[in-house]
């Protein structure tokens, strides 16, 4: 049988899809849908049961190793997903909609026949391909589109163009495919594989949306040989603001970004004026301009049409270069920035969308820089930081903070005519690892201490920990700890918000138990529900869940457990709760003040106890539902912090009565 994980729902049976269909419409501002006629429906049925058919005859012929990789059965399952989910959440928006999720059902099934025969021409075909990857996020098949020129020199190593579309309340796989699958090179492409990235739909590609763009890209490096200093991001609109976003806080990651429109803050963006204290502080993770100083670290083009209100994104990243001591100068409608890598172009009459004049500009600035690539040996690093999240520039790692979201500073400095010492200062920085040879000493925050020789010399950076005024180096086996994550502190990749544990791989768990409290249990089940709704129809996959029954050694390793109910009812909860940061006993919960535990929970997110690297969490999905996904992009930021409680209301109003962020031990702190 095909592996559960790629088939989004292929082995169900297909009569479920009719059960969708048979749903009433959903509104999601899209009234004017265009259901299929009967006929029409009847032959979406039987393709896809068709196609769920070869599926499994297909994965019956694959090896171990590409079943293990999926890349090979989901290039032709992303064809079935993309008739199911259009089918399941009704998303006929298009006169033609119907016939082109048929369209896509006979490109799965011609694949699939070739794939069986052994042969996939579309692994070189010049041109748009639709292809698909396996989430390890979810386990869900992912697709993306990949542009070939015509002859290209596949022995040779290539610019990779990764492209973010702008928001489109239209958009599914269907359509995905529709767009790009057997549509021709664009013109002038010669030198560069381009990839658009689908981004799990809309979602100004944040949280498993991020996770999308990097998945997407190294799908496309295991089949192609891309020049990893040469990958360029270009985006507009919602994928603008993408850019603005990918661009500040990956800077090393990219050789050249182009950000087009979009928007670069929250409150002003979204008119989000009235947060709590707790809710503005998860603003920090992804507002772009808290990050403008990281344009010292990558070439970077910001446009907005003169008439766009969403002009004012890169408005903003200019400001905020300027508070930050940069000078820039504006010769018409172009600004630079002295000392940066940074072009501002303001299109001349143009609303939301680019002239051909500003593009001509535009694309000398990215080709002139992806000709240079990736300054990974560059002599001065200039970072920041809120989180450790995003923690790299060049050959500098902030791995721990003072105190996440205050701004984290690191200027590093080399004289490349003699790399004795390397000048460092830093502000909020608890933990810093500097590539060895970058200089034979370090010299941070004016204490000289070794670098190219420090710790043991067997790992390819060397690890310092601030300790009050002073700065000490770590030895091999704690630098090793810091290598492999397993530490108790807020750390790269393990720091929370509660949002972040569905960037990576993560398992819910359903308890199965007698509760503590009835409606504390009922209350966690609709959050399942609620949340597993959410995420098949706005984050395009099905939600892994299991019974607290059933969850095994390997799934503590693998995956972020998501446990839902209380310690009566989650056995899991149960195990861990002696050592989870909350108190909770049958009578009463919380975290720095006690409620009455028969109508108030916790929600929260720590390290597993049991597994370091990843993490536990407990009652929470997104905290953020579908009006923020119905809404602007901008809408989709933490809405709890690390923990809460909450108070249940029969009504289904329910109160946040507490919410903030644990220290950088993972512990309650004094507000």
């Amino acid at each position: 049988m095909i592996l559960p994980s790629l088939r989004s729902g292929i082995g169900r049976t297909i009569g479920l899809a009719l059960v969708w269909v048979l749903m009433p419409f959903r509104s999601d501002g899209q009234d004017n849908r265009h259901p299929p006629s009967a006929e029409q429906l009847a032959e979406i049925e039987e393709k896809t049961a068709a196609l769920a058919k070869q599926l499994d005859r297909l994965a019956d012929a694959l090896t171990p190793e590409q079943k293990e990789l999926g890349d090979a059965l989901a290039d032709v399952a992303v064809f079935h997903k993309a008739a199911e989910w259009i089918v399941r959440h009704e998303e006929y928006f298009e006169k033609d909609s119907a016939q082109w999720t048929i369209d896509a059902l006979d490109r799965g099934l011609q694949r699939v026949e070739q794939a069986i025969a052994g042969d996939r021409p579309w692994e070189s075909a010049a041109g748009g391909v639709v292809r698909g990857y396996r989430s390890i996020v979810d386990g869900s098949v992912q697709p993306y589109a990949v542009y070939r020129p015509e002859g290209l020199d596949r022995s040779q190593r290539v610019r990779l163009d990764v492209v973010l579309h702008g928001r489109n309340a239209r958009l599914n796989e269907v359509r995905f495919i529709r767009d790009h699958d057997g549509k021709d090179a664009p013109e002038g492409l010669s030198d560069r594989i381009v990839l658009h990235v689908y981004g799990r739909g809309n979602n100004a590609y944040r949280w498993a949306g991020e996770s999308d763009v990097f998945e997407a890209i190294d799908a496309v490096r295991r089949t192609e040989r891309i020049d990893p200093e040469r990958i360029v991001l270009r985006g507009f609109s919602m994928g603008g603001a993408g850019a603005w976003h990918l661009g500040l806080h990956h800077p090393s990651t990219w050789a050249a970004v182009e950000a087009g429109a979009g928007f670069s803050e929250t409150i002003n963006y979204a008119r989000q004026t009235d947060l709590p204290k707790y809710q503005r502080k998860g603003l920090h993770i992804y507002d772009a301009v808290d990050y403008a100083l990281n344009a010292f670290n990558v070439p970077m083009v910001g446009y907005g049409g003169e008439e766009d209100p969403q002009l004012q994104a890169s408005e903003n990243i200019v400001q905020a270069l300027n508070e930050l001591g940069f000078t820039t100068t504006t010769e018409g409608l172009e600004t630079r920035a002295e000392g940066l890598n940074f072009l501002r172009v303001v299109g001349a009459g143009m609303g939301h969308r680019v002239d051909p004049a500003s593009k001509e500009v535009i694309d000398a600035f990215l080709d002139e820089h992806a000709r240079r690539g990736v300054n990974y040996d560059a002599s001065r690093v200039r970072f920041v930081t809120y989180t450790t999240r995003y923690n790299r520039a060049a050959w500098i790692q902030v791995e721990e903070l003072l105190e996440h979201y205050q701004p984290a500073t690191v200027d590093a400095e080399v004289d490349p005519d003699n790399r004795d010492v390397v000048e460092i200062t830093t502000e909020n920085v608890a933990v810093l690892a500097v590539e060895r040879q970058v200089a034979a000493q370090a010299r941070i925050d004016g204490v000289t201490l070794p670098l190219s020789e420090a710790g043991g010399n067997l790992l390819p950076h060397t690890y310092y920990r601030r300790e009050g005024a002073n700065w000490i180096v770590l030895d091999y086996e704690q630098s090793r700890a810091i290598q492999l994550n397993l530490r108790t502190r807020k750390h790269a990749g393990l720091q929370g918000p509660i949002d972040d544990a569905f960037m990576g791989p993560f398992l819910c768990v359903r308890g199965t138990g007698t509760p503590w409290n009835p409606a504390v249990h009922a209350w966690a089940e609709a959050r399942l529900e609620r949340f597993a709704a959410e995420w098949n129809q706005w984050m395009r996959g099905e939600l892994p869940i299991k019974d607290d029954t059933d969850v095994t050694a390997e799934d503590f390793k693998k995956f972020h457990l998501i446990l839902f109910g209380d310690p009566g009812s989650n056995r899991l909860m149960e195990q861990l709760l002696p050592q989870l940061p909350v108190s909770w006993t049958r009578e009463r919960v919380g975290f720095a003040d006690a409620n009455p535990a028969a109508d108030h929970a916790p929600a929260l997110i720590v390290p597993n106890p049991v597994s370091l690297t990843r993490y536990v969490v407990v009652n929470s999905g997104h905290t953020f539902g579908a009006d923020a996904f119905r809404g602007t992009n901008a809408l989709l930021f933490p809405r709890l912090g690390d923990y809460a409680v909450i108070r249940i209301a029969e009504d289904g109003e329910d109160e946040v009565v507490s919410s903030g962020f644990f220290d950088e031990a993972w512990k309650v702190k004094a507000e």
